[in-house]
């Protein structure tokens, strides 16, 4: 009976701490999709920020304005960084047909994310999916962040860019290359956003 006793026992033992084992590893696998998502962001100054624009334009950045209650990102392809009266800036250009758009006109900041080749899917997804329809960030995969201003910003990506809009116009299509003019024959022109860069990070 004692030596019943005492192999149930280390039975016991033994299922116990393979259970405790499993929980330590399900919260340390935790731990580490947390910690792979988040990242460290270290501040730069706007002189710092190396990137080469057409490169990474094609690539695909993801441009993001709003608030953590209310926000949306799209993807964009056109874009430039530069100075404008003596400030450091990125302009970007979004159409008035993209749902973005409406968070760009009622927000005074907006962020520009650029994502490693190894993320370019959920850039991808962000570009081919409207807010309008559903989550498109949840379903892209990517986790959202919010800055010290209240700006969204993604763990995905190895450089943000937080702009205080400085100055916005439409495009006028009339002046544009005779080869572009058609894609605005059924379209409103795209609005052109300058941001003064205020924040900049990079992982």
């Amino acid at each position: 009976m004692k030596k019943l006793t005492i192999i149930v026992l280390a039975v016991f033992a033994i299922l116990t701490a393979c259970t405790e084992k499993t929980n330590v590893n399900k919260d340390a696998a935790s731990t580490n999709d947390s910690i792979a998502a988040s990242g460290e962001w270290t501040k730069i100054t706007p002189e710092e920020i190396s990137i080469e624009p057409v490169k990474e334009l094609s690539a695909g950045m993801i441009l993001a304005a709003g608030t953590d209650s209310s926000y949306n990102a799209m993807a964009i392809g056109w874009g430039g960084l530069g100075k404008l009266w003596g400030r450091p800036t990125m302009t970007v250009y979004v159409s008035q047909s993209r749902y973005t758009y409406e968070f760009m006109e009622s927000n005074d900041c907006f962020t520009v994310n650029v994502l490693p080749q190894s993320e370019n899917e959920k850039v991808i997804y962000v570009g081919s999916h409207s807010g309008r329809d559903g989550d498109k960030i949840k379903d892209s995969g990517l986790h959202p962040e919010f800055t010290e201003l209240g700006n969204p910003r993604f763990a995905e990506a190895n450089l943000v860019i937080e702009c205080r809009k400085i100055y916005s116009a439409e495009l006028d299509h009339n002046q544009a290359p005779e080869d572009i003019k058609g894609m605005y024959e059924n379209n409103k022109p795209h609005i052109m956003y300058v941001g003064e860069i205020v924040n900049a990070w990079k992982k």
